[in-house]
């Protein structure tokens, strides 16, 4: 009965610690946790709409297909090292420093930080042109980038050689 106990204060601890963290803390220890992350810039996704000539909508690919990203609408794609992953660690966990959050309406995202661990994914798909981003449900603290942040996300992306839908294309 006392192992019972300490199991299940240890278990109330544990979450309470991990309910506790922000976002920017949870991203990073999956970040530095991760099997592996990879960075990658994609075609258009579902959560948009694009409409033809005629007026008819035009049917998008979803970004994640049965819990895995779909790698058929990758444009580039690049599994990044200890060193860039300490890099986006530094660029995400940047405090909010503007006075208001600034978003556009258009989001249409098309690049994604994908998170590996033990076979799940995590992600966030950004759009660097309205400046917003979506998560996956165990990243949906992750607040609100400042300025900054967004200069320094897209520059890290444009470093890493990126060129779709970016500064550089």
């Amino acid at each position: 009965m006392r192992h019972f106990a300490i199991i299940t204060i240890f278990i109330l601890f544990n979450s309470l610690v991990t309910s506790a963290q922000t976002g920017e803390e949870l991203v990073k220890n999956k970040i530095q946790q991760a099997d592996s992350i990879l960075l990658v810039s994609h075609e258009d996704t579902q959560g948009i709409t694009l409409v033809d000539d005629s007026g008819k909508e035009i049917s998008l690919p979803n970004l994640i297909i049965g819990h895995k990203p779909n790698y058929k609408i990758f444009k580039e794609r690049l599994l990044i090292n200890n060193q860039e992953k300490d890099t986006l660690i530094k660029i995400l966990q940047r405090p909010f420093n503007d006075s208001e959050v600034e978003v556009g309406k258009c989001f249409m995202p098309h690049h994604t930080i994908f998170i590996f661990k033990n076979g799940k994914t995590s992600y966030i798909d950004i759009c660097f042109t309205c400046l917003g981003f979506e998560t996956s449900d165990d990243l949906k603290r992750l607040y609100a980038f400042d300025r900054q942040k967004w200069t320094e996300l897209e520059e890290y992306f444009v470093k890493l050689d990126f060129k779709y839908k970016l500064k550089s294309d």
